[in-house]
């Protein structure tokens, strides 16, 4: 432990470890832990290999190091090939038992050994449909039904991931229902603001909306604001805030494993942080929800697992501050002879350490406003746009 300057105390402590792996010892037992990746020092190897990748033959033989633990690959290239992988290092386990509970640690069969061969894990190459996609949700929904994987296929032991996210039906939804997506479309889709009819939050709403108020006027009257939102987390909603606040601390539990609150209790919550900051119930959602960096303070379109993804972190203003979801974008696109056109944008700026930069956050009003800059990759394309020439260590 450092105390002062150079000075430091030795402080010991007894790490356990036993043949599964390493060894936790907690108020309700002792338990010891065998996980993917454990031990795996390649994946640095492996994402270098894909990113030199040149073809599907080459990209696919990079995945086949094997050594990321789990990333879902959305795959697409010059050729017209697309794909989605699961990918994962799946444990090879053959024991029959219950592995997604806590087992015995005193059998030995239990002890899994290697992984499935990535030939294994859930993949769908150029399905008909012409699309695939992933939005954190079961790799057996990944295109049209007719294309999907199928779960008999896969063993029980993989443990596949089977919920939906609320963009992953929206994917279903847009993509999925139009048979000629154009560049404009595919753009329009991936800033949509909607909440499903077939997502959790719907389904929030409908259970908090079903509650007898018995007098209550201000849940009442948030009742009423919920039946007639309209699902869309546009800056000038007036729905959006209640919703999202609501049911926004039930969705960060989902997604860090935590018990989710009930909605009653976070609805209650809500009305009170609007009432108390804003005064009413039903704020404009962009008076809510801000993207902040360095002086920049803007409104926001987008909530948590809407395709406009905004994850605000609750301030003390009653306000919530952007801190996941979107971050860089980039669209990608092949004409029918490979030529290769790109636009991008950061939430932020290209200085992400540096917060004297103009580039400290000179691209979060063109992230904000939905629009990219063009990828320049040549240095004919760069010309007129550099504003200093150098080379590393002389300026």
């Amino acid at each position: 432990m450092k105390l002062w300057g150079p000075i430091v105390l030795p402080v010991r402590k007894a790490v356990l470890r036993s043949v599964h792996g390493p060894v936790l010892e907690t108020k309700t037992g002792v338990f010891a832990i065998r996980y993917a990746g454990m031990g795996e020092y390649r994946q640095a190897v492996q994402y270098w290999k894909l990113d030199k990748a040149r073809d599907l033959a080459e990209w696919r033989a990079a995945l086949a190091t094997h050594a990321l633990p789990s990333l879902n690959y959305v795959y697409g290239d010059a050729a017209g090939n697309i794909g989605f992988v699961h990918n994962g290092q799946y444990p090879n386990r053959t024991a029959t038992a219950d592995w997604s509970g806590v087992l015995p640690g005193d059998r030995s069969d239990l002890i899994w050994q290697g992984y499935l061969p990535i030939e294994k894990t859930p993949q769908l190459w150029n399905p008909k449909s012409g699309y695939v996609f992933n939005s954190n949700n079961s790799p057996l929904r990944a295109s049209d039904a007719a294309d999907n994987l199928k779960a008999g296929d896969f063993p029980a032991a993989m443990g596949l991931q089977t919920n939906m996210t609320n963009r992953a039906l929206r994917v279903e939804e847009m993509v999925g229902t139009d048979r000629a997506i154009t560049d404009e479309s595919f753009r329009r889709y991936k800033y949509d603001l909607t909440y499903s009819d077939r997502s959790s939050l719907t389904q929030m709403i409908a259970k908090v909306t079903s509650v007898d108020p018995k007098g209550d006027k201000d849940l009442a009257d948030a009742q009423a604001i919920l039946k007639a939102w309209d699902r869309r987390t546009n800056i000038h909603n007036r729905g959006t805030a209640l919703a999202a606040l609501m049911s926004q601390p039930i969705l960060f539990a989902q997604t860090s494993g935590e018990p989710e609150p009930d909605p009653m209790d976070t609805l209650k919550a809500a009305i009170t942080t609007l009432k108390t900051h804003f005064g009413r119930l039903d704020p404009e959602w962009g008076q809510v929800n801000r993207i902040r960096r360095g002086k920049v303070d803007l409104p926001i379109d987008g909530a948590a697992d809407t395709y406009r993804s905004v994850w605000g972190a609750p301030q003390k203003d009653g306000t919530t501050t952007a801190q996941g979801g979107d971050t860089f974008i980039m669209f990608v696109t092949w004409d029918r002879n490979g030529a290769l056109r790109s636009d991008s944008i950061h939430q932020f700026g290209s200085a992400t350490l540096n917060a004297a930069s103009p580039h400290y956050a000179d691209q979060t009003p063109l992230f904000v406003a939905m629009k990219t800059r063009p990828v320049l990759f040549t240095e004919d394309q760069l010309r007129g746009h550099i504003k200093e020439d150098y080379r590393p260590g002389r300026r």
